[in-house]
């Protein structure tokens, strides 16, 4: 059929201009949105771990399929491109409904681990695989016994409650299947059982070593699961294993010589017996990253021992740099003596630190933050405002 348009019905369209072109195209964009239905709607049934996804950034999150009429944008992809980068599993997305559309378009509802995303996103055109915003996603990859793993003989390295990867087992490595968590919540009653090892493997975003144990006698089987190496020591001589891709860092105090307590700094592709840090011109160096990361790591596992507001010299940082993964440096620590302070730490644009400013106030009460929270956004109160200088 052939549809004919009269000149002058042309002349006066033209006449209208821009504006009206415009029109008319939103026009036709919001009626093609209106005839979008959703003609399917269900539960994914297929195994759990082949549904773990990441994003691909080509498509954000909304409330509903994004075709269909007051779709509503939850999540950009400049933020879901940030996701799927994270170094943390708690970041690790499940796709658990698909719909379809009458279009032919696949959308998954999705959610992050933690909770905090979730949404409908574009999947393409066919249920048989994740397209267009997804991946399919392997949160953990299994790996091979080392001659220490298998011939060993190993005991909690840490007993209590803490949900740290290394004090109690999980039913799988933490965060990389969807609301699998722990075996046991305390394992002090575990305190002598001796374990065996008999799989091994790393998460994919923080490429940490984990491993599974069970108890030789079967009695105490309880607490059987997965933990990280580190939290295990051997049975025989009381040491605690270091991962291939991970420096021990040993912490001593100072004054007395005593030891203090000691963190294990991972890096995912690390080789057993590469340096952390480098050489260049004879000085040790460490990675902006690192450096950040083993400072952060550091200063949590002293300030639980009193030793707060710790940050590392130029000299502990190339002492670490020059240690090597599968095997501990030792550097020694002071006690801060700062009371009612806030210490802030100067660091150059690499994170090397230049200088350190304590401020104080005589009416403050440790342990308190300096500042108070008004809404999302942290302010100063007056006095200290006006006060406050880096000298």
């Amino acid at each position: 059929m052939k549809i004919h348009i009269k000149e002058s019905a042309v002349i006066s369209m033209a006449a209208l201009g821009f504006f009206a072109a415009v029109g008319i195209s939103q026009s036709t964009t919001v009626s093609a949105k209106s005839r979008v239905k959703v003609t399917s709607n269900v539960k994914l049934r297929t195994d759990a771990s082949s549904r773990n996804v990441t994003f691909t950034g080509k498509a954000a999150l909304f409330n509903k399929a994004s075709s269909l009429k007051s779709a509503k944008k939850k999540t950009t992809t400049v933020t879901l491109k940030d996701l799927a980068r994270s170094n943390k599993s708690s970041q690790n997305v499940r796709a658990y409904r698909v719909a379809r559309t009458n279009q032919g378009k696949v959308y998954y509802k999705v959610v992050t681990f933690d909770g905090k995303y979730r949404g409908w996103i574009y999947g393409g055109k066919s249920r048989s695989k994740f397209a267009g915003g997804l991946k399919t996603y392997q949160t953990f990859k299994q790996g091979t016994l080392t001659n220490d793993m298998a011939n060993g003989t190993f005991q909690f390295a840490n007993l209590g409650t803490a949900n740290d990867n290394q004090t109690v087992t999980y039913k799988q490595p933490a965060w990389t299947q969807y609301k699998v968590g722990r075996q046991v919540t305390d394992s002090r009653s575990y305190a002598n059982v001796n374990y065996k090892i008999d799989r091994a493997g790393t998460r994919t975003r923080e490429g940490d070593q984990w491993v599974h144990i069970y108890a030789i006698n079967n009695g105490n089987s309880g607490a059987d699961g997965w933990i990280l190496y580190s939290g295990l020591k051997s049975a025989t001589n009381n040491n605690s294993p270091i991962a291939d891709n991970a420096v021990r860092i040993n912490l001593v105090d100072s004054a007395t010589g005593a030891s203090l307590t000691s963190v294990d700094y991972t890096k995912s592709g690390a080789t057993k017996g590469a340096t952390l840090g480098t050489n260049t011109n004879g000085v040790w160096q460490l990675a902006s990253t690192d450096s950040s990361a083993i400072q952060s790591q550091i200063a949590t596992a002293l300030n639980r021992l009193g030793y707060t507001g710790f940050t590392l010299t130029q000299g502990q940082m190339a002492a670490i740099a020059q240690g090597t993964f599968g095997a501990s440096v030792t550097i020694s620590v002071v006690k801060p003596t700062i009371n009612k302070a806030v210490r802030i730490v100067l660091t150059d644009p690499s994170g090397n630190v230049i200088n350190y400013v304590d401020y104080t106030n005589n009416k403050a009460v440790n342990g308190q933050t300096l500042g108070t929270l008004d809404g999302s956004t942290w302010k100063l109160a007056a006095t200290d405002a006006s006060l406050f200088r880096l000298n």
